[in-house]
């Protein structure tokens, strides 16, 4: 009897730390190939950024400047990817390809989109700095 609640237990210990084994190497994977792809792709767009090439047609290929964005309080300084949103009173900027940072929370909600506007308008000129 007694041997098999102490075989019963061990089953039970073995399928937990399998269970959370398969988990951790989930998370791991997760993070992995998650990251890799979007690393790549800053770093190709980065490298685009910095070089100019003209195509044998004379086309010219070149990358899409990023717009560094300072807050109005002049406490926070993020680089704009492209991606801007208001939440309420708070201006949110995307700072790589999928990652969000809040840069400033405002009195009013107004004021969070015309600074939206604002930081669009500068990013549609290549503007590479703009100050809120």
């Amino acid at each position: 009897m007694q041997d098999d609640s102490i075989r019963d237990m061990f089953e039970e210990i073995k399928d937990a730390l399998e269970e959370l084994v398969g988990g951790i190497e989930e998370a791991v994977d997760e993070a992995v190939m998650g990251s890799f792809p979007e690393s790549f792709v800053e770093g190709w767009e980065q490298f685009m950024a910095d070089h100019t090439f003209v195509k044998k047609d004379g086309t010219v290929v070149q990358g899409w400047p990023v717009t560094r964005v300072l807050s109005p309080d002049k406490k926070k300084q993020l680089n704009c990817y492209g991606g801007l949103k208001v939440d309420g009173r708070t201006l949110i900027v995307q700072t790589r390809i999928s990652s969000w940072e809040p840069l400033y929370t405002f009195e009013m909600e107004e004021a969070a989109v015309e600074a939206l506007k604002k930081i669009s308008e500068a990013m549609k000129r290549g503007d590479s700095f703009i100050e809120l």
